[in-house]
């Protein structure tokens, strides 16, 4: 049997507008590599219309698309979606709870 990939989805959230933008990968390993994560948040930050806005700071989220399991970051500041080692960081370890949660549901089916 065949499982269609999902990928996973990479998002930005404006706390304080509500607007968001996000984009799929379906080799998502490639954000482990902190050019490309850093890349793929200022994409994603410079097609916010208001991100200079943002008293509230903005919300990075990381979604598995395959089972759903998402988990999010606050960031108070433009700034620290623009620092490459806050970006970079962010994104792997996001990431790395994703996929601890699958590797959770495949060893502990039991729920412990």
């Amino acid at each position: 049997m065949d499982i269609e990939n999902k990928g996973y989805t990479l998002e930005v959230v404006n706390y304080a507008s509500k607007e968001k933008q996000a984009k799929v990968y379906l080799k998502p390993m490639s954000l482990y590599i902190p050019d490309i994560a850093v890349q793929a948040l200022n994409e994603l930050v410079e097609n916010l219309a208001s991100k200079e806005d943002a008293p509230k700071g903005f919300i990075v989220t990381v979604t598995n698309n395959n089972n759903g399991v998402s988990v999010d970051k606050n960031l108070a500041t433009l700034a620290e979606l623009h620092d490459a080692t806050i970006a970079a960081d962010t994104v792997k370890d996001l990431i790395n709870i994703v996929r601890g949660y699958d590797t959770d549901e495949e060893v502990n089916v039991c729920g412990w």
